[in-house]
């Protein structure tokens, strides 16, 4: 009897650690693993070089290294995933990528290959570096994929020759995928194959029970960033609306006011359930060069439960206005929030629960993986040739 075929493998380069705020990478390296194939989620290898307020997230990094990854934590390892705390240097100043390139990238690509990394993997890449350019050309990938979720180009930390390493991936990738309008419109002017694709609803965001009608009680979850303006949240609270920030914390976040109340953050399975009292999602980022790119990966949880969420003016949000309120000004939220009783009806919120359907987390990853796979079926055509 032959023995049973491998499992397929999937690489997946990551500018995030596994233990961070839950989004796009590790909701799809658990869907790859759930899908039966082995994946290898190698944690953040740097973008800049660190500062002082980096030093708990390199001590945390310190301790993963030093200490074996177990199934426990906030953000729980599943079945057919492993993650890896890459022990490297910041891939900028030209000696650091000296050494990551004689010594710390050849002992990573033995640890993965110890715990079993073939070669003809499939690599999905988050961040263009010279350390992820490395890494992926050293597995011999049989389809290489930029899932970019980020304008990089435009972080106020890229190093100056991001340009060029993001051009780099580009010449190498066979597929890649965006989640916002403007991302998608940046890339398909640079690549031939792209695809817009969001990391979808999980099916309890549905399940939530109707809205009060109250509409007096606001959340902002997630993490909460210097990314983010606290006037937006502060008028609504100051002005005697009920409003929540949960979630974790950044270090250099902006401070709110006293008006505003602060939770910690939940077990991602009991998230859903856990934000059934609230009315109204707030959406508060500032906008800037970097933030165009992006679209919260939240929005489509939001809409799924069928409530109202007020959304400062992202480029990435305004194809859905009518179905979200959209203000530019804190006195453009406040005017929003009191006209609620009036503009909320049950129609829109059947309209907005039917949106999020088409962005479930079922047919988004089933669209992410036909790209994963449709790249490695051009990569192998192009080897025939």
């Amino acid at each position: 009897m032959s023995p049973p075929a491998a499992r397929e493998q999937v690489v997946i380069l990551g500018n995030i650690d596994w233990s961070a705020a839950w989004q796009r990478h590790q909701i799809f390296a658990a869907a790859f693993a759930a899908n039966g194939r082995d994946v290898f989620f190698i944690e953040n290898t740097g973008f800049r070089n660190p500062s002082w307020k980096d030093l708990p997230r390199l001590w945390a990094r310190v301790a993963h290294a030093l200490s074996p990854r177990t199934a426990g934590g906030s953000n729980a390892i599943p079945p057919g995933l492993r993650v890896f705390s890459p022990r490297v240097l910041p891939p900028t100043w030209r000696i650091f990528r000296a050494l990551n390139s004689r010594f710390f990238l050849p002992a990573l690509k033995r640890r993965l290959e110890a715990a079993g990394l073939r070669p003809a993997s499939a690599c999905i890449v988050y961040v263009a570096t010279a350390t992820t350019l490395e890494l992926a050309k050293s597995f011999s990938p049989a389809a290489l994929v930029y899932d970019c979720a980020a304008n990089f180009r435009a972080h106020p930390d890229a190093p100056a020759d991001f340009p060029a390493w993001e051009r780099a991936l580009l010449a190498l990738a066979d597929q890649v995928v965006c989640d916002s309008d403007y991302l998608y419109g940046q890339k398909r002017a640079e690549h031939p194959c792209v695809e817009q694709i969001h990391q979808g609803v999980p099916a309890d965001f549905f399940r939530l029970p109707p809205p009060r009608g109250t509409w007096d009680d606001f959340c902002y979850y997630g993490t909460w960033s210097r990314d983010l303006d606290p006037r937006f949240v502060d008028a609504l609270a100051d002005a005697g609306f009920r409003t929540t920030v949960r979630g974790f914390t950044q270090g250099d976040a902006p401070a709110l006011a006293p008006a505003v109340a602060r939770h910690v953050s939940v077990e991602r399975g009991a998230l859903a359930a856990s934000l059934g009292p609230y009315e109204g999602f707030l959406l508060p980022y500032r906008l800037t060069p970097f933030l165009l790119g992006v679209i919260p990966a939240k929005i489509y949880e939001c809409l799924a439960t069928g409530r109202p969420v007020i959304a400062t003016p992202l480029p990435s949000l305004q194809a859905l206005e009518g179905l979200i309120y959209i203000g530019a000004t804190p006195a453009d939220w406040l005017r929003i929030a009191r006209d609620l009783p009036r503009t909320e009806t049950p129609e829109l919120r059947r309209r907005r629960v039917e949106h999020a359907h088409a962005h479930s987390a079922e047919a988004e990853f089933e669209r992410f993986k036909a790209c994963v796979d449709a790249a490695r079926s051009r990569r192998e055509a192009a080897a025939r040739r």
